[in-house]
């Protein structure tokens, strides 16, 4: 396995990260063969705070890779306000909702629960020979309502020990479509980093 490091400089935003606070997600990239990658994953948390923080070191200083990221908002075709839903909000005035009006009002707030604001995050190497892809929307990190996956908070993740993909073609795939790979592994996510065992609060035997 390659090993990696975060190298921190003083004074930056990221200065406070420490290797042993990312060690868990640095691992994933260690990984030579996708059979022990999936099975280290099954027992895996993404902390935000972790990810925002490796996002932060490659971008500012490359290391341990380098970053690009999409970011879009994906709202259903038939959720789009037409001439006429503004007409009839413009034809309405200050008062009570007409029929019109209402129903174009009620489409508005649909567009809340239908819409998708879809991340994707891929870190890669300078040739590309070795990449790593997270991707995730709204959804997939509710933690409120019931979300899709049985786990619960989660981002998707691939990278190049997956047969067939290569970083160019996943990478194009996500920028141009509405798109996530239907072969990822589901990582769990937390909006909240652990606290180690010594700052957990708990008291002493």
């Amino acid at each position: 396995m390659a090993r990696f490091t975060i190298q921190l400089k003083n004074g930056l935003a990221y200065a406070d990260m420490s290797e042993a606070s990312l060690e868990g997600l640095l691992e994933l990239f260690e990984f030579d063969k996708k059979r022990e990658l999936e099975r280290y994953c099954r027992s895996t948390v993404i902390s935000k705070s972790d990810f925002a923080n490796l996002v932060l070191a490659c971008e500012m200083s490359g290391v341990p890779f380098l970053h690009r990221i999409s970011y879009r908002d994906i709202v259903p075709e038939h959720l789009h306000l037409s001439d006429l839903d503004h007409k009839a909000l413009a034809d309405n005035g200050v008062g009570p909702l007409g029929p019109e009006a209402a129903k174009a009002v009620r489409k508005m707030a649909q567009i809340f629960e239908e819409r998708r604001y879809l991340v994707g995050h891929m870190f890669c190497n300078p040739d590309l020979s070795r990449w790593h892809f997270f991707c995730f929307d709204q959804r997939d990190l509710e933690e409120r309502r019931p979300n899709h996956w049985k786990e619960g908070s989660h981002v998707h993740f691939m990278n190049w020990l997956w047969p067939n993909q290569n970083a160019q073609t996943v990478w194009s795939g996500f920028v141009t479509g509405n798109y996530k790979p239907g072969n990822s592994i589901h990582l769990r996510f937390s909006h909240e980093r652990e606290a180690p065992e010594n700052e957990s609060g708990g008291a002493s035997a």
